[in-house]
Order: structure tokens, then sequence, then C-alpha cells
């Protein structure tokens, strides 16, 4: 099932660097005048949907023969599912200034992807209860080099684009902060390639354009803690999403078109462990 083998490790590789569901941000926004510094690693473990989608991914490898017209429409559903939920694991260094005394802007950068957005100190009460809305926009730069992966896989474009409204609330003091709160994520990806069907001493003879689109929901519950000193401080952030993913893969094979449409919901769980520093 040489299709299924190529075009399903390609879409997951696509998708390595997953929606980012972490923030690693404190209830009380950085002081005014003040910029805090996040430096942070997260990842998103095979269980709940990327760990069904891992599953699934393993069990079509292990299948032979030629793709049926049903067989690859389970395997677009399966790629549709991989290009915004799979397993993975990145980095992330962020930036955050406080303008006024409820107004933070911040920036950040990951691996594949960078950032921009802000937030609002809500609630401000003695001794030390906050609470801040935020709203965060973040979109692709760089493809994941697939070509290094699946040899077979011809990467024309990749795109993805994330919006979050964290709301936060917690304790904040010297040297710990607490808080918790629900946060809406929602992404949209799209990724087109040309698939190597029939390959002649090295040559390709044969290209299947594929073009993948989703979007994904996520409803997600946070809870973090940091503790350190006044201006510094160790954090951890649990991250546990419901997703519901919506996604379309056309292609080509034989010059007949094919086309399927998935609808499916799963737990995501995202734990992140950072550094913050306020300067």
């Amino acid at each position: 099932m040489r299709v299924a083998r190529a075009v399903l490790p390609a879409i997951l590789l696509l998708g390595a660097c997953s929606t980012s569901l972490t923030s690693l941000q404190p209830a009380r926004t950085t002081p005014a005048g003040h910029v805090a510094v996040t430096t942070s690693a997260q990842v998103t473990p095979p269980v709940g949907l990327p760990g069904e989608v891992r599953d699934d991914l393993d069990e079509l490898r292990g299948r032979g023969g030629n793709p049926s017209e049903a067989r690859m429409r389970e395997i677009a559903g399966l790629a549709g599912a991989a290009l915004l939920a799979p397993p993975s694991g990145d980095g992330q260094l962020a930036v955050a200034a406080g303008l006024t005394k409820r107004l933070e802007l911040n920036a950040r950068a990951r691996t594949t992807s960078a950032g921009a957005g802000l937030r609002f100190q809500w609630l401000r009460r003695s001794p030390g209860i906050y609470g801040a809305i935020g709203l965060n926009v973040d979109a692709s730069f760089r493809a994941f080099p697939i070509e290094r992966f699946a040899s077979r896989v011809d990467l024309r474009s990749f795109r993805r684009v994330d919006v979050s409204i964290p709301l936060v609330l917690g304790y904040s003091r010297k040297h710990v902060h607490v808080w918790a709160g629900p946060k809406l994520v929602w992404s949209r990806a799209s990724a087109s390639f040309d698939y190597c069907s029939r390959r002649v001493d090295g040559e390709c003879l044969t290209d299947v354009p594929i073009d993948a689109r989703g979007t994904a929901l996520f409803s997600a519950g946070q809870l973090g803690i940091a503790l350190g000193g006044s201006r510094f401080w160790v954090a951890f952030e649990l991250t546990v999403a419901r997703a519901r993913v919506r996604a379309d893969l056309d292609l080509q094979m034989s010059g007949e078109p094919m086309e399927h449409a998935i609808d499916r919901t799963g737990r995501v769980l995202t734990p992140a462990l950072g550094l913050i520093l306020w300067i």
C-alpha cells in the first residue's frame, strides 16, 4: 500500500509542530515599564486524539495491496486529523511588555511559527488576586522539511494560523504564581504537495497532486504554577483540551478526483515547563 505508506507520514510530519495550547503566563500581567521573558518546552504526547492518529497510522502502514476507493477515503480521513492533531514537541521564546498597569503586549517565536498578542488585566485585588484575558494570533513561517523523510513527496506549500483567547484567574505574590482558567483556540491549516506514485530507475513518472486543509477547535482548561524569587520563577503548566477537527483532502489518482471530509473529536493533553524572568 505505497500510497498510504508515503502520504500519511508526509502529512503527519507536516503537522509535526502542532497547535500550541500553552502560554505559561500568570494571571498577573507584566508590570508597567517592565519586560517578561519566558522560555518553555511543551509536548503533546500520543494520548487521546493524537494517540488515535498514531495508532491508525501504524495500522494502515501494515496493510498491503493496492488502495481501493474506500481505503483511500479512510486514508484521507486520517490524513486530515494528522494535519491538525499529531503528537509533537516544541520550544518557545516569548517576550511581554507592560504598557500600563492593566495592558500587556507580547510576541513569541517557535521553531516553525511566530505570533503576537495582548492581555488586559480585568481584575486586580489585594492581596494578590488577579484576572486577565488575552487575544493571540500565531502563523507558521516555515514548513517542516518533509523531503528529508519522504523521498516521494515534493512539498509545494504549507500554512497554518492559530487564534487563541485565554481567560485566567490567579494568585500572585513575590515567590509564587498560581493560575487557572479556560482557553479557546481555533486553528486552520493547509498543505499542498505532489506524491510520486510511480518511479522507474529513480525517475518519477507519475505525480499525484494532493491538497489537504482543515480546521480545529480546542476547548481547553489550564492550570499553572510558578515558584522562585521576586523576578525569576520556574513554571509548570498543564493544558487539557477537547478538540474537534474538521478536514478535507483532495487528490487525483489516474485522472479521477477523490474527496473526503471528516469530523473527529478527542482529548488533547499538553504539559509545559519553562522559566519566567521579569526585567
